[in-house]
Parts: structure tokens; C-alpha cells; sequence
């Protein structure tokens, strides 16, 4: 166990102090969800109608396209694929879609912005992570989140669908550096017995739900997105109160600035240091910073150095890369739901808060493996269920149904995504767990992009996308079986370890002797 871990066992694992911080820092994700998730909204088809004209002999009038998106459209499409002439949008909300007009030939444009805006999210973590790393993480998370606020206001006022597709693309590329320190940060200031709460407990399901009511109560898109930027403006007062990193200060040589810090989270927990304690987190900040040139050495390459870690890296990437597609996919496919647009937007997130409930009850005790293949399995045989009910010709009129397994498959879904992020960071040597959390991350971005063209199947049938989601999320569940289990145990810090026949005692050679369920990331990694 480091110096540095020994400061925060006195302090307090998780007192009041590293509380009132993840309470701040979480927070952010409301707003941000709502920013990221705008499109379930924004997106979807009010009601329309073709007024005296004729297709195909019949005399279309208004139709409810809220919940079935295919099938009203088609009726004020011309048999060249082009919109009937005097289109109108009737309520009973407004969207880019009645905006501008998206329907008919132009309506894949709508899964163009959010793949555009997915795009945007791969680039603005890689670099909002990098910039975190040389500034700080307190600096870059409030300038990347008024940015966002700022920027995704701005869109409401865009004069095309262009203008906004860029402004979606950067709105988003904030969202995404501001889930990257967002993240990293609580996880900072705790001890590691607590990063698998701090990893899966947040306020992005509050974020999911309170949209649905911003929905439910504000019908015109413009406002609705000027009200959701705005309303994320007070959180910017917690600048006083959320402090950097401690961690990140040692890495940086700020040793004086730590100690002060690590004084005031003392005296806020009713806890005492001693000079003592503070000399020997000198001494160990010091090896640290002194060992920074040789990590430096590594590279992506040496996620696949062995068999073993080429398997290992590669069934992580694709657990990351189907978590993505599959969650966002499944949000962004809630407007084709049968039934209200705000009551299967509120229950998608809702549906979040059990599952990642059963994460933190069953993560340490049934294992890293079970608990992600558990909820993968889950969410596949719901999503794939959906598939076989279209198969027997019951899809319109099971259509309760059909939101129930979807909700299930949501659910499933998103307590796999948090329970593979903490296996995946147990899965990398210390050396080169942030590369290798960095690759995974990429891949999930790459996922994210990949949804919304998966969506673009419901053209074809509706149950089509739910089968890709269905079969994506099912093998992983199986994958996921073949990785080692590292609930508890302890981790190596280099790329080579002894095995057990090197090693008499049976240990893991630990570079840093971290002790079972103890293991340090180093400062320079985090």
C-alpha cells in the first residue's frame, strides 16, 4: 500500500469531506446527460399531415407519428422517396425534424447528426483527457462544462441543419472530456475499496429521466434546449467547493499545495496527520515522479504482448464497444417505442437505477466475470426476444411487450457498462492501465458512432436493430467468461509477474507490494 493510501486510510476512505466532493462532482452528469441525450427529443416526428393530397389514391389526413415513425411517414412520401408538396407539421411538439423538414428522403439526415455528434465525443475525450493530465482535473472539468452549457445554447438558434450538426458535434466533445474528469476525479480522493461505488453510482439515470419531464412540460425544441443549457449554469458555483486533485498535485511536484489540501480534507473528516505522515508521502511522491521516465517507454503495442493479453485486451475493447452501441443505440431508439415518447424516455432511465444497484451488491461477491456476463446475457436475450416476437408476427400487437424487453435490455446494458469498466482497469498492469483504458475507451466511442446507423435498420423493420443489439450483447456475455477473475485479488504491476510455479508463496510479484484488493494506481497514471 502507498504512503499515499495510507494518508487516505487516516483521513477517511469515504468521509464527509470525499462525500460532499462525489456528491459536486456527479452532479455534473445531469446536465451533461441531458446535452448528450437531447436527440431522443429533438429527433423524433410530431404529428403531420399532406392536406388535400393524394397517394396512391388515398387521401392522406393527420397522422400520429410519435410513435411509429415508418408507417406515417410513408404516407406523405412520394413513390420517388421526395416529401408530398404543403407538408405539415401539426403538433403536438416541434423538432429539428419539423424544423427543417427531415422526413421522407431526407430523413436519415437525423442519424447523421447523431453519428456526427458521436464523432465528436471520441475526439473530445482523447483530448480533454490529455489536457486534464497538464492542467488539472478541476481547471479543465469546469471549462470543458461551461463550454458545453455555452455551446449547445448556441445550437438553439442555429439557422440550418448544418449549423447545428456542428454545434451537436461540439456540444458533445465537451460532454464527452467533461464524463472523462468527471470520472477520474471522486475516484481520486477515495481509496479502492470505494472505486467500484464511486465508478457505478452517479446522477446520469436522474439526468435520462428529469429529460423526459423537460419534454413532458416544454414542446418547442428551441426552448427546450435554451432550458436545459441554462438550468446547468448554477453548478458552476461549486467551483468554491469541488478542490483539484490531490493526487494529481503530488504527480505534478506540487507537494506544498497537497499538503494543504490533505490537511483541510483531515480537519473536515475529524482526522489528524502527523509531520510524520506527510515526510514519508514526500518520500514516496518523490520515488514516483523519479520512475515517471521509464513508464513512459510504453505504448499501445504492449496490449498485445502476449496471447494471454491480446485476448484479454481484445474481449475488454469489444465489452466497451458493445456496452456503447448497444446503450446509446437502445436511448436513441426510444422515439420508435410504441406508447409516449416522455414515459419510455422517463423509464429508460429509471431502469438504470436497479441494475447498477446489483453491480455494487454483487460485484465483490459473484465475481467481476458473472456479473457482466449476467447482465450482458440480460440485456441480449431481451433485446433478441424482441426479434422472435417480430418472427411469430405479434410485433404491433404486443407492442407492451416490446417496451418491456427493451427497458429490460436497457437495463441490463447499462449495469454491464459500469461493471466491465471496473474489471477493465484490474485486466492492465499498472504500467499501462491508462493506455489500456484509453483503448477501451475508443472503442466505446467507436460503438457510440456505430449506433445510430444501426437504428438506421428500423427503415427496414423494426425489430432489426434489437436483433444487432441482441446478438452484440450476448456474445460479450459469453466473451466476458474468459477473462480472469480479479475480484479481490491482488494485480501486478509489471507486464511479466511470476507465475505460480516461480513463486513458492503462490503471490504475484508486485512491484509496489500492494497487498490483495489494495493495489495502487501510481500517481503518474491516473
Amino acid at each position: 500500500m502507498s504512503e499515499y493510501e495510507n494518508i487516505l486510510h487516516k483521513i477517511g476512505s469515504f468521509g464527509p469531506f470525499q462525500r460532499r466532493v462525489f456528491i459536486l462532482v456527479s452532479m455534473f452528469e445531469t446536465p451533461a446527460a441531458w446535452a448528450m441525450l437531447l436527440p431522443i427529443l429533438l429527433h423524433a416526428t410530431p404529428d403531420l399531415k399532406c392536406p388535400d393530397f393524394q397517394i396512391n389514391n388515398t387521401s392522406t389526413s393527420n397522422i400520429s407519428n410519435a410513435t411509429n415513425m415508418s408507417s406515417s411517414v410513408a404516407n406523405v412520401c412520394l413513390p420517388d422517396g421526395t416529401q408530398c408538396p404543403g407538408i405539415q407539421f401539426t403538433g403536438p411538439f416541434t423538432s429539428i425534424v419539423s424544423e427543417w423538414q427531415l422526413v421522407c428522403d431526407r430523413s436519415s439526415l437525423t442519424k447523421i447528426i447523431t453519428t456526427i455528434q458521436m464523432c465528436g465525443v471520441l475526439l473530445g475525450a482523447l483530448f480533454t483527457g490529455q489536457m486534464a493530465d497538464i492542467f488539472g482535473r478541476r481547471k479543465v472539468l469546469f471549462l470543458a462544462y461551461l463550454m458545453m452549457l455555452v455551446v449547445s445554447l448556441c445550437s438553439a438558434f442555429s439557422p440550418v441543419w448544418q449549423v447545428f450538426a456542428v454545434l451537436r458535434f461540439l456540444t458533445c466533445g465537451l460532454v464527452g472530456g467533461v464524463m472523462v474528469v468527471n470520472f477520474v476525479l471522486p475516484l481520486e480522493f477515495v481509496t479502492p475499496s470505494w472505486r467500484t461505488f464511486c465508478g457505478c453510482v452517479g446522477f446520469w439515470a436522474v439526468g435520462l429521466m428529469t429529460l423526459a419531464l423537460w419534454g413532458f412540460f416544454i414542446r418547442d425544441w428551441k426552448v427546450l434546449v435554451i432550458a436545459t443549457s441554462l438550468t446547468g449554469l448554477p453548478m458552476l458555483l461549486s467551483w468554491w467547493f469541488v478542490p483539484e486533485s490531490p493526487r494529481w498535485l503530488l504527480s505534478k511536484g506540487r507537494f506544498e499545495e497537497a499538503k494543504i489540501l490533505l490537511s483541510t480534507m483531515a480537519d473536515y473528516n475529524n482526522a489528524t496527520l502527523s509531520d510524520e505522515d506527510f515526510e514519508q508521502l514526500y518520500t514516496y511522491t518523490k520515488k514516483e515522479q523519479d520512475s515517471v521516465a521509464d513508464r513512459r517507454r510504453y505504448n499501445y503495442l504492449d496490449l498485445f504482448k502476449t496471447r494471454t493479453m491480446v485476448k484479454n485486451t481484445l474481449i475488454v475493447m469489444y465489452g466497451w464497444f458493445v456496452s456503447s452501441s448497444v446503450y446509446y443505440g437502445l436511448n436513441f431508439n426510444t422515439s420508435n417505442l410504441a406508447g409516449d415518447l416522455y414515459v419510455n424516455t422517463f423509464t429508460a432511465g429509471l431502469v438504470e437505477i436497479p441494475a447498477l444497484i446489483y453491480v455494487i451488491l454483487v460485484n465483490n461477491r459473484l465475481g467481476r466475470r458473472w456479473t457482466i456476463a449476467s447482465l450482458m446475457i440480460l440485456a441480449g436475450i431481451a433485446c433478441f426476444s424482441i426479434f422472435i416476437i417480430d418472427l411469430a408476427g405479434q410485433l404491433d400487437s404486443m407492442e407492451i411487450l416490446v417496451i418491456v424487453l427493451a427497458m429490460v435490455g436497457k437495463s441490463g446494458i447499462s449495469g454491464g457498462w459500469a461493471a466491465i469498466q471496473v474489471s477493465s482497469a484490474e485486466n492492465f498492469p499498472t504500467i499501462i492501465r491508462n493506455i489500456g483504458i484509453g483503448a477501451c475507451s475508443m472503442a466505446a466511442r467507436v460503438g457510440g458512432i456505430v449506433a445510430p446507423q444501426i437504428n438506421q435498420l428500423n427503415y427496414y423493420s423494426k425489430a432489426l436493430p434489437f436483433t444487432v443489439f441482441g446478438s452484440l450483447a450476448l456474445l460479450c456475455g459469453i466473451l466476458v467468461l474468459f477473462l480472469p477473475e480479479t475480484a479481490g485479488k491482488p494485480l501486478p504491476d509489471n507486464l511479466i509477474s511470476k507465475t505460480k510455479s516461480q513463486d513458492p508463496n503462490n503471490t504475484v510479484s508486485l512491484e509496489n507490494g500492494h497487498p490483495p484488493g489494495e493495489e495502487e494506481i501510481p500517481l503518474n497514471q491516473i
